[in-house]
C-alpha cells in the first residue's frame, strides 16, 4: 500500500515521461512535433497473412 505522498510522486512522474516536447523554428515560432509515419501498408482481410503461414490474414493473426 502506497501513502498518498507515494502515489503524488508516481503521478507526476508519469506525467513527466508523457510530454510531448516542443521545439521552435527557424523563426522563433514554436511547432510541435509530427507522429512518425507508418512505413507499412494496412493488411488487407483478404491477403495473404504477414507471419508467413500461407493463410489469408482473417483466418491467421487477424482473428478477433
Amino acid at each position: 500500500i502506497r501513502t498518498p505522498e507515494e502515489r503524488d510522486v508516481q503521478i507526476k512522474e508519469t506525467q513527466n515521461k508523457n510530454v510531448k516536447y516542443e521545439s521552435s523554428d527557424e523563426n522563433g515560432e514554436i511547432t510541435e512535433k509530427s507522429e512518425t509515419p507508418r512505413t507499412s501498408d494496412k493488411v488487407g482481410r483478404n491477403d495473404l497473412c504477414p507471419c508467413g503461414s500461407g493463410k489469408k490474414y482473417k483466418k491467421c493473426c487477424g482473428r478477433v
